[in-house]
């Protein structure tokens, strides 16, 4: 076991390459795509790629046995995430981002993504995680980009 600081490097350097990943992921997805990726206890974050938009949701407190802590909630409003409304039956955190989007922008997404499963859901590490996806047209969706955590349709 390293010591502490070198524990946190192989945290960032774990989630900085599934940063990267997601990243790539994101920008081969195929329009009417959708992309899961989740952990133990209700936790996920959904990608849907639509014709003209990316749209992204991240697990509400309505779903979770233990509620975002507000400072990580507080993180994700800067981060361009919108806060659950759950009287209007916005249950989940979301974000949206318009087609043409630059690799900048969807490294932004994929990292805004990483922080919101690390610091506001908990997950220690992407070893925890899972990922599923798949396309209206061929029900098939390329997860390679994801490395071990990808699983091909929802079996």
């Amino acid at each position: 076991m390293g010591t502490r600081g070198q524990d946190e490097a192989l945290v960032t350097s774990d989630w900085d390459a599934f940063v990267q990943a997601l990243a790539r992921c994101l920008q081969e997805l195929p329009s009417r795509a959708t992309l899961v990726i989740t952990a133990a206890g209700n936790r996920y974050v959904q990608f849907q790629q639509f014709d003209i938009k990316l749209s992204a949701e991240l697990t509400g407190n309505y779903y979770l046995a233990e509620p975002i802590p507000e400072a990580a909630a507080q993180r994700l409003r800067e981060l361009g995430w919108s806060a659950p409304v759950v009287r209007h039956e916005i249950e989940n955190w979301r974000r949206s981002l318009l087609w043409p989007i630059p690799p900048s922008r969807l490294m932004e997404l994929a990292r805004s993504a990483a922080i919101g499963l690390h610091d506001a859901l908990g997950i220690g590490s992407p070893n925890e995680l899972r990922a599923t996806g798949w396309t209206e047209a061929s029900g098939d969706l390329d997860l390679s980009p994801l490395g071990a955590i990808a699983r091909r349709g929802l079996g």
